[in-house]
């Protein structure tokens, strides 16, 4: 989903929302809720401090950057991109 030698701007206003959930499935008949805001990094973050099984009712939304086409990221874009070298540790 994202281009792996194409810098991303961490520090980029991002915000972590929830969708309902039945059952631990998406609502999808509903909207998602503000969780989180912040940086880029700081969502990513936030997410991947939830529990593996909750992950899919998470999405991050930003502003689209070159490395990635959508200001929608999934769960498994965000834990892909907190695998790059770059990304902040810290």
């Amino acid at each position: 989903m994202f281009r792996e030698n194409v810098p991303i701007a961490y520090d980029a206003p991002a915000d972590l929302k929830k969708w309902p959930s039945l059952k631990n499935e998406r609502l999808d008949s509903s909207e998602p809720y503000m969780v989180h805001t912040g940086t880029l990094a700081d969502c990513i973050k936030e997410l991947l401090a939830k529990p593996i099984k909750q992950l899919k009712l998470y999405d991050i939304v930003t502003e689209p950057q070159k490395a990635f086409t959508t200001g929608v990221l999934s769960p498994g874009d965000a834990a892909e991109i907190a695998m790059r070298r770059d990304f902040p540790k810290g």
